[in-house]
Protein backbone atom coordinates (compact mmCIF):
# COMPACT_ATOMS: atom_id res chain seq x y z
CA UNK A 1 0.00 0.00 0.00
CA UNK A 2 1.30 3.33 -0.47
CA UNK A 3 2.20 6.02 1.75
CA UNK A 4 -0.57 8.51 -0.02
CA UNK A 5 -2.90 5.52 0.67
CA UNK A 6 -1.87 5.25 4.44
CA UNK A 7 -2.12 8.93 4.61
CA UNK A 8 -5.99 8.77 3.47
CA UNK A 9 -7.00 6.24 5.63
CA UNK A 10 -5.38 7.61 8.49
CA UNK A 11 -7.22 10.58 7.48
CA UNK A 12 -10.18 8.92 7.44
CA UNK A 13 -9.72 7.56 10.95
CA UNK A 14 -9.80 10.67 12.73
CA UNK A 15 -12.40 11.94 10.78
CA UNK A 16 -14.37 9.31 12.47
CA UNK A 17 -12.91 10.30 15.77
CA UNK A 18 -13.79 13.65 15.34
CA UNK A 19 -17.70 12.14 14.34
CA UNK A 20 -17.55 8.93 17.39
CA UNK A 21 -16.72 12.37 19.81
CA UNK A 22 -19.39 14.22 18.55
CA UNK A 23 -21.65 11.22 18.39
CA UNK A 24 -21.09 11.03 21.81
CA UNK A 25 -21.33 14.71 23.00
CA UNK A 26 -24.95 14.33 21.31
CA UNK A 27 -26.11 11.30 23.06
CA UNK A 28 -24.90 13.16 26.47
CA UNK A 29 -27.71 15.78 25.45
CA UNK A 30 -30.29 13.83 24.46
CA UNK A 31 -30.13 11.83 27.62
CA UNK A 32 -29.79 15.21 29.77
CA UNK A 33 -32.80 16.78 31.71
CA UNK A 34 -34.07 19.96 30.21
CA UNK A 35 -33.82 21.59 34.15
CA UNK A 36 -30.28 21.01 33.92
CA UNK A 37 -29.51 21.88 30.80
CA UNK A 38 -31.25 24.98 31.45
CA UNK A 39 -30.18 26.13 34.97
CA UNK A 40 -26.46 25.55 34.04
CA UNK A 41 -25.24 25.98 30.44
CA UNK A 42 -21.93 26.88 30.94
CA UNK A 43 -21.35 23.88 32.94
CA UNK A 44 -23.10 21.71 30.06
CA UNK A 45 -21.00 23.30 28.05
CA UNK A 46 -17.91 22.55 29.42
CA UNK A 47 -18.46 19.04 30.18
CA UNK A 48 -19.85 18.50 26.77
CA UNK A 49 -16.18 19.70 25.80
CA UNK A 50 -14.35 17.69 28.19
CA UNK A 51 -16.60 14.64 26.49
CA UNK A 52 -15.71 15.68 23.27
CA UNK A 53 -12.16 15.56 23.37
CA UNK A 54 -12.48 12.39 25.72
CA UNK A 55 -14.10 10.77 23.30
CA UNK A 56 -12.46 11.97 20.33
CA UNK A 57 -8.97 11.35 21.67
CA UNK A 58 -10.13 7.47 22.40
CA UNK A 59 -11.15 6.87 19.04
CA UNK A 60 -8.32 8.55 17.56
CA UNK A 61 -6.05 5.74 19.63
CA UNK A 62 -5.92 3.75 16.33
CA UNK A 63 -4.94 6.65 14.24
CA UNK A 64 -2.28 7.94 16.37
CA UNK A 65 -0.89 4.56 16.11
CA UNK A 66 -0.64 4.08 12.51
CA UNK A 67 0.12 7.36 11.60
CA UNK A 68 3.40 6.76 14.07
CA UNK A 69 3.94 3.54 12.55
CA UNK A 70 4.03 5.36 9.01
CA UNK A 71 5.98 8.13 10.05
CA UNK A 72 8.78 5.93 12.25
CA UNK A 73 8.90 4.46 8.48
CA UNK A 74 9.11 7.12 6.50
CA UNK A 75 10.67 10.22 7.68
CA UNK A 76 11.88 9.50 11.34
CA UNK A 77 14.50 12.13 11.90
CA UNK A 78 11.18 14.82 11.23
CA UNK A 79 9.10 12.87 13.68
CA UNK A 80 11.76 13.18 16.50
CA UNK A 81 12.27 16.78 15.70
CA UNK A 82 8.69 17.44 16.18
CA UNK A 83 8.76 15.20 19.40
CA UNK A 84 11.50 17.34 20.66
CA UNK A 85 10.45 20.48 19.97
CA UNK A 86 6.78 19.50 21.12
CA UNK A 87 8.34 18.69 24.47
CA UNK A 88 10.39 21.82 24.76
CA UNK A 89 7.39 23.67 24.56
CA UNK A 90 6.56 22.38 27.81
CA UNK A 91 8.84 24.07 30.14
CA UNK A 92 8.33 27.38 27.99
CA UNK A 93 5.12 26.97 28.30
CA UNK A 94 4.69 26.75 32.32
CA UNK A 95 7.39 29.75 32.50
CA UNK A 96 4.86 31.98 30.45
CA UNK A 97 2.44 30.97 32.42
CA UNK A 98 3.91 31.83 35.48
CA UNK A 99 4.99 35.35 34.10
CA UNK A 100 1.56 35.96 33.30
CA UNK A 101 0.24 34.79 36.86
CA UNK A 102 2.97 36.49 39.00
CA UNK A 103 2.61 40.38 40.07
CA UNK A 104 6.14 42.55 39.32
CA UNK A 105 6.99 45.18 41.61
CA UNK A 106 6.25 48.96 40.71
CA UNK A 107 9.17 49.52 37.68
CA UNK A 108 10.09 46.02 37.40
CA UNK A 109 9.44 44.58 33.96
CA UNK A 110 6.06 43.61 32.95
CA UNK A 111 3.13 42.74 30.54
CA UNK A 112 1.39 46.30 31.28
CA UNK A 113 4.65 47.94 30.39
CA UNK A 114 4.52 46.30 26.70
CA UNK A 115 2.85 47.32 23.90
CA UNK A 116 -0.50 46.61 22.71
CA UNK A 117 0.28 44.29 20.02
CA UNK A 118 3.22 42.10 22.18
CA UNK A 119 0.26 41.95 24.79
CA UNK A 120 -2.13 40.14 22.61
CA UNK A 121 0.36 38.13 20.74
CA UNK A 122 1.69 36.74 23.73
CA UNK A 123 -2.11 36.57 24.76
CA UNK A 124 -2.60 33.95 21.37
CA UNK A 125 0.24 32.18 22.65
CA UNK A 126 -0.61 31.30 25.46
CA UNK A 127 -4.28 30.83 24.70
CA UNK A 128 -3.43 28.31 21.74
CA UNK A 129 -0.05 27.39 22.30
CA UNK A 130 0.81 27.20 26.28
CA UNK A 131 -2.51 25.82 27.85
CA UNK A 132 -2.72 23.39 25.18
CA UNK A 133 0.48 22.19 25.79
CA UNK A 134 0.25 21.65 29.31
CA UNK A 135 -3.10 20.31 29.26
CA UNK A 136 -1.96 17.39 26.36
CA UNK A 137 1.15 16.85 28.54
CA UNK A 138 0.73 13.34 29.71
CA UNK A 139 -0.96 12.26 26.39
CA UNK A 140 2.11 13.76 24.44
CA UNK A 141 4.48 12.02 27.14
CA UNK A 142 2.51 8.56 25.93
CA UNK A 143 3.14 9.52 22.05
CA UNK A 144 6.48 10.20 22.95
CA UNK A 145 7.71 6.46 24.56
CA UNK A 146 5.78 4.53 21.80
CA UNK A 147 7.26 6.37 18.96
CA UNK A 148 10.68 5.82 21.09
CA UNK A 149 9.56 2.35 20.79
CA UNK A 150 8.70 2.14 17.65
CA UNK A 151 12.14 3.72 16.55
CA UNK A 152 14.08 1.54 19.01
CA UNK A 153 12.26 -1.92 17.19
CA UNK A 154 13.06 -0.03 13.79
CA UNK A 155 17.00 -0.16 14.94
CA UNK A 156 17.19 -3.27 16.41
CA UNK A 157 15.60 -5.29 13.23
CA UNK A 158 18.07 -2.86 11.29
CA UNK A 159 21.20 -5.01 11.32
CA UNK A 160 19.22 -8.09 10.94
CA UNK A 161 17.81 -7.47 7.90
CA UNK A 162 21.07 -6.03 6.07
CA UNK A 163 22.53 -9.45 6.51
CA UNK A 164 20.33 -13.04 6.68
CA UNK A 165 22.85 -14.61 9.87
CA UNK A 166 22.74 -11.02 11.58
CA UNK A 167 25.31 -9.24 12.86
CA UNK A 168 28.84 -10.54 12.52
CA UNK A 169 28.87 -10.63 16.67
CA UNK A 170 26.03 -12.50 16.82
CA UNK A 171 27.38 -14.74 14.06
CA UNK A 172 30.08 -15.49 16.66
CA UNK A 173 27.90 -16.33 19.85
CA UNK A 174 25.78 -18.77 17.62
CA UNK A 175 29.10 -20.27 16.33
CA UNK A 176 29.93 -20.56 19.65
CA UNK A 177 27.48 -22.04 21.38
CA UNK A 178 27.01 -24.03 18.89
CA UNK A 179 23.57 -22.24 17.62
CA UNK A 180 22.43 -22.43 14.03
CA UNK A 181 21.54 -20.07 11.49
CA UNK A 182 18.77 -18.02 12.83
CA UNK A 183 15.34 -18.71 10.36
CA UNK A 184 14.60 -16.77 7.28
CA UNK A 185 11.89 -14.60 8.47
CA UNK A 186 13.06 -13.30 11.48
CA UNK A 187 14.06 -10.07 9.68
CA UNK A 188 10.60 -8.49 8.50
Amino acid sequence: MSAAKKLALIAAGYAFSVAGGLAAVTVNELRMPADIAQTSPGMVAFGDMILFVLAAGFFSLAPTWFLLKLSVEKAPRTLLTTELLIAAMGPVSWLAMTALAVTTPSGGPSLLNSSQAVRELLGLLIAFGAIPRMVFGPVLLVIEGVTFLLVREGIARAPCCGDVDGPRSAKHVRVAFGGGHPPLNACR
